[in-house]
């Protein structure tokens, strides 16, 4: 070979190894503003739910009545209060809500879904409630209890003495639909050496020392997990499988610990999608579909289908509307419902709940 054909294929080779590596610095600057977007994204969801979670778990502290019921231990009053409460918050919100009474000794004194769970010590499952007793300040955070959830816990407090806790319960279904709305899959995994207290998730599925937290988490990405192993995932935040790239965040508890990691999950073919749209990629992905067209209904009202509908009608709507339409609807529900007063509000919803109408004070 030539001196000219030597250099010629020397400069090739350098050419190449500058192509290669141009394209793997663009393309993983490309994963990282991802990275950026989804966390932010997490992070919006997060505080929405713990904003949520507060503010009702704080207005139900305020209840004198309720008070009374938990300072007599009166099980049934209080099962009472919260499910009138609850019910009501969960016609404005549109989800699920759960909310449990504590007594001062950590005995279950009320839940708003469930009464088999009246009289059930937690407080081997909760050391967060001691700290609350010592300091008598709220927590809000996501706790390792019989299963991995947000916690927002009020401490009730009359003539100054701590008389028990009021808690409002996030679930992960919540967030595991928000992501869907994008086409992301969450899975939740939670520290094994909290086993023990998370009694409800001793059948779930582990990866290494994590199990997962989430009952409906994607058994493909399961199974994918547990072959590549979690070291590059959890120690760099991002990791990229043969169809799917994971993202995680660590999860914290009101102490600061880690107790497991968000992992976010993004299809190769959706992340293609979104290249296209590179430069308007934060707008891309921070809309959902449910979003733009809330958007579309804000700008142009005479587009919003709810406009000529009554409250009572709307509200007999609200289970059998399609998805896309629920949010709008919602929307109008808030603005109605919100001159009702109080007994006409209870009516109300007793009136479109039942085949025969009621009437009813709250006490």
């Amino acid at each position: 070979m030539r001196l000219y054909q030597k250099y010629l294929t020397l400069l090739l080779l350098i050419l190449l190894t500058m192509i290669v590596y141009f394209y793997v610095q663009k393309k993983q600057e490309f994963v990282n503003r991802i990275d950026i977007v989804l966390m932010n994204l997490l992070d919006k969801q997060i505080e929405q739910e713990k904003a949520e979670s507060f503010a009702f778990a704080f207005a139900l502290a305020q209840n004198e009545t309720l008070q009374t019921a938990i300072e007599t231990n009166n099980s049934k009053k209080a099962t009472e209060i919260l499910k009138q409460y609850t019910s009501t918050l969960e016609v404005f919100s549109g989800s699920k809500v759960h909310a449990q009474i504590v007594t001062k000794d950590f005995i279950i004194l009320a839940r708003n879904w469930e009464n088999t769970s009246t009289g059930l010590s937690i407080k081997a499952y909760r050391p967060d409630l001691e700290d609350i007793v010592l300091t008598h300040k709220p927590h809000l955070s996501f706790e390792a209890a019989r299963r991995l959830v947000l916690i927002a816990s009020i401490p009730v407090i009359k003539e100054k003495h701590l008389i028990g806790f009021i808690e409002v319960i996030q679930k992960l279904d919540a967030m595991k639909n928000y992501f869907a709305n994008y086409d992301i899959d969450l899975l939740v995994l939670m520290d094994d050496k909290y086993k023990d207290q998370a009694v409800l998730l001793k059948n779930n599925p582990r990866i290494e020392n994590m199990i997962v937290a989430n009952d409906d988490a994607n058994i493909h990405h399961i199974s994918y997990l547990k072959r590549a192993g979690l070291t590059d995932l959890l120690t760099n935040g991002v990791h990229e499988g043969d169809n799917y790239v994971y993202f995680s965040r660590s999860i914290l508890n009101a102490d600061g610990q880690n107790i497991g990691s968000f992992v976010l999950v993004l299809s190769k073919k959706k992340m293609k999608l979104f290249n296209a749209f590179e430069e308007e990629l934060d707008t891309f992905l921070t809309y959902s579909r449910k979003d733009l067209y809330l958007s579309v209904i804000n700008h142009d009202p005479s587009a919003n289908l709810w406009n000529n509908y009554t409250a009572a009608e709307l509200l007999s709507l609200k289970k059998c509307v399609h998805p896309e339409d629920k949010t709008a609807l919602e929307e109008r529900l808030r603005t109605d419902l919100g001159h009702y007063s109080k007994d006409e509000l209870i009516s109300l919803l007793l009136d479109t709940n039942s085949n025969q109408k009621s009437r009813g004070h709250i006490k």
